[in-house]
């Protein structure tokens, strides 16, 4: 057996010698960081030049549909288009004809008790208009919300067609009619911060056009639709019979009108259930003919007063569909 006084300072001679090796350890450590700090000398940021850098800076995307005669024209350049914001012309910085950004699109249904006798015909034309869209390219994402007494998400973006359809299939009418608050809702809630924010925003709202019970007000919907840069699309059901031929224009149909038309979309108006699917099939169609310029307004004052926009088609026949306008 080893005596105990040679285990002991065998112990500490081994103590020793650690720290020993421990304390040179540290010094080669702060020797070589300061030798690394003092290679590498800290630079201060480098700018890329000499331009004063802007912040925040307020660029305007506007997409637009021009037609003649209910029929897209097509073929137009950049030289074809004037954008005047309150009164004074911008510059178009960029210019994309026909537009190729993918598309966030939200079918909006009625489903109050006014619709009732409707809704079988209406829900065909949807799942006819889901499976056209999500069949066209994969980039191009749908939801199916729809609105009564309450607003309801019932299938959320996708671009698989088989759940929106099984969604649409499963609605029932019965309750009061939140159009307003759908539309608000929807935009608030899965379109104020998309995934991808390159994809144009698009609501398809399909109704009788009688809002009867919604907290927020026609104003409210379409200054939403304009802050986010959202088109509305509204195929109104209003004259429906099935059978007959006439369209009387009410004043429901202007609301619905005036919705569509100040945040640069169309209303539709069929009568016939072959009407209602070639109103579905002809916004599927603008959707993918419409041009898109971009220009940064003159005017960068954040002010939260509306500014105004107009659209004048040059040197072409044809009538411009957009938004009129926003709030900054």
């Amino acid at each position: 057996m080893v005596p105990v006084h040679q285990t002991r300072r065998r112990f500490l001679k081994q103590m020793t010698r650690s720290s020993s090796l421990a304390c040179a350890v540290a010094a080669i450590c702060v020797l070589a960081g300061t030798s690394i700090f003092a290679q590498k000398p800290a630079q201060p940021p480098q700018r890329r030049d000499d331009s004063p850098q802007k912040i925040g800076v307020l660029e305007v995307r506007l997409p637009i549909s021009v037609k003649k005669d209910k029929k897209f024209v097509g073929g137009l350049a950049v030289s074809n288009f004037e954008v005047y914001e309150d009164g004074k012309r911008q510059k178009i910085e960029k210019f994309i004809a026909p537009s190729q950004l993918p598309l966030n699109i939200a079918v909006l249904m009625d489903t109050s008790n006014s619709v009732k006798l409707k809704l079988p015909f209406e829900k065909d034309a949807a799942e006819d208009f889901v499976a056209t869209v999500t069949t066209f390219r994969r980039r191009d994402q749908v939801l199916f919300a729809t609105f009564d007494s309450d607003v309801e998400l019932h299938q959320d973006f996708t671009d698989a067609q088989e759940p929106l359809i099984r969604a649409i299939k499963a609605v029932k009418a019965g309750g009061y009619t939140k159009l307003y608050d759908g539309v608000y809702r929807v935009i608030e809630e899965k379109m104020s911060t998309p995934q991808n924010t390159d994809a144009r925003r698009i609501i398809v709202i399909l109704s009788d056009g009688e809002d009867t019970a919604s907290e927020h007000t026609l104003k409210d919907a379409i200054e939403m639709a304009e802050r986010f840069d959202v088109t509305v699309f509204g195929i109104s059901t209003k004259n429906f019979k099935g059978i007959t031929s006439g369209m009387v224009e009410n004043a429901d149909d202007k609301e619905l009108r005036r919705l569509c038309e100040e945040t640069g979309g169309q209303l539709f108006l069929p009568s016939e259930k072959i009407e209602l699917f070639r109103a579905f099939t002809q916004v599927a169609q603008d959707l993918r003919q419409e041009y898109v310029v971009f220009y940064t307004p003159t005017n960068q004052t954040k002010s939260s007063k509306r500014r105004d926009i107009r659209v004048k088609v040059v040197a072409a026949d044809g009538h411009p569909y957009h938004k009129q306008g926003y709030v900054y």
